[in-house]
């Protein structure tokens, strides 16, 4: 998978500020258009998100979006801890729930991790949201 790391940042900016406003409400929102194959979300984790993939039960589920047509789901997460603890977190749970991790790089504010395994090909994009705060895009393709 070729590292994309400005659209990575500029999407997990923009989805950072789509959790804030998602979380306005307590219940799962799904928007679709006629005849449309994208299906926008809030408030639950998607269907075609894989059920081995590991979540936390303190994340929360914000914006989420489905495109049918391309095999993609895109998941935005917010969690009531640091960038490094996120990231420690998905490097020990991922392998261990058959994910291979390609590649895992970043700094204190900023992470990537691309992952995959025999159905999809992902990567996610953890970002500082403020103290005590992180926020994570996550990116599923279908193989």
């Amino acid at each position: 998978m070729p590292r994309s790391r400005p659209i990575a940042t500029v999407f997990a900016v923009v989805a950072l500020a789509l959790v804030v406003a998602a979380c306005g409400g307590s219940s799962a929102d799904i928007t679709t258009t006629t005849g449309s194959e994208v299906v926008f979300g809030r408030g639950s984790v998607p269907e075609t998100v894989p059920e081995s993939f590991p979540i936390p039960d303190e994340a929360v589920v914000g914006a989420t979006l489905i495109d049918s047509a391309r095999g993609l789901t895109e998941i935005i997460l917010t969690f009531p801890a640091d960038t490094g603890a996120v990231v420690v977190y998905y490097e020990e749970n991922l392998p261990s729930r058959g994910y291979e991790i390609t590649d895992s790089d970043g700094s204190e504010t900023d992470w990537r991790i691309e992952f995959a395994d025999d159905v999809v090909d992902g990567f996610m994009s953890v970002q500082t949201g403020g103290s005590g705060v992180a926020a994570a895009a996550v990116q599923f393709t279908e193989r």
